[in-house]
């Protein structure tokens, strides 16, 4: 069995990036589809499409031999909408505020790592060979997903005044946040890229895990500012859902492109 997730490129990136803002502003515009008075029914829209689809490609995924990008990041843009879902539901359920939320999907994504480590011996995204080594890296991705999504909104909401507030928000906003958390994630993509730390190594492990979570609220705060505050939110989160799909369809395209090119490539070599 080949390793079943994609190489780690500029490519991979830029597509993670955009299937969280997509996630961000689709999963907004489905639950209020039936407007604010039926915000539950919305809600319960978007949790049955987007929980569904995810569970069909997920489950294309584990049953594939290889690596396929139609099943991986369909995967991942879906597990987007349902992740950012479940985590903002998390918080309404329980009460809790964005630190502490951001605390608890911390605290979850540290204790899957060690469940990992301790059953596989192997924390390496390069070797992901088995349904085991898969089920613990997909069940990080889905901790990482909201653990973005609660830091994002910890970071941007403010404690007072507004519609969502919260006495722990440290109060950036959208914008503030995407700019501050992207300088961050860049200058982590810059560190893989010039020192190239590695492979498998404690740095190459961090650096790309610490990314991967902060695609998440960068993602989503760009989203939510051009579809909140910018030009009074003349886009909406209609408007930016149609732009992030575009957007995905197109570096999907090319990932499966460039994917075909590599496997032809291989084939002709052996």
């Amino acid at each position: 069995m080949l390793n079943k997730v994609p190489g780690i490129t500029l490519l991979f990136w830029l597509t993670k990036l955009i299937s969280t803002g997509l996630g961000e502003s689709v999963s907004d515009f489905s639950s209020q589809i039936f407007g604010q008075q039926n915000g539950n029914l919305g809600e319960l829209f978007t949790v049955a499409w987007s929980l569904g689809l995810f569970a069909i490609f997920l489950t294309l995924q584990f049953r594939s031999d290889r690596y396929r990008p139609v099943y991986y990041w369909s995967s991942v843009a879906l597990l987007a909408v349902f992740g950012t879902f479940s985590a903002d539901t998390f918080k309404s359920i329980t009460g809790l505020h964005y630190m502490e939320t951001t605390l608890i999907f911390g605290v979850l994504m540290v204790i899957s790592f060690a469940a990992w480590y301790l059953t596989t011996h192997d924390l390496s995204i390069h070797h992901i060979t088995t349904a085991k080594k898969e089920g613990f890296y997909w069940l990080t991705v889905a901790f990482s997903f909201m653990l973005g999504t609660a830091a994002g909104d910890w970071f941007a909401t403010a404690r007072v005044g507004g519609y969502n507030v919260d006495p722990t928000g440290l109060g950036l906003g959208f914008l503030n946040t995407g700019l501050i958390l992207g300088a961050v994630f860049v200058a982590l993509i810059a560190y893989r890229v010039v020192m190239k730390p590695q492979q498998n190594s404690v740095a190459e492990i961090t650096t790309f895990w610490l990314a991967y979570i902060l695609t998440r609220p960068v993602g989503a705060s760009f989203a939510d500012y051009f579809g909140y505050n910018f030009h009074n939110g003349f886009l909406g989160n209609q408007g930016m859902s149609v732009i992030w799909i575009v957007l995905f369809a197109i570096c999907l395209g090319v990932t499966i492109v460039r994917h075909s090119q590599t496997v032809k490539l291989s084939a002709h070599v052996n």
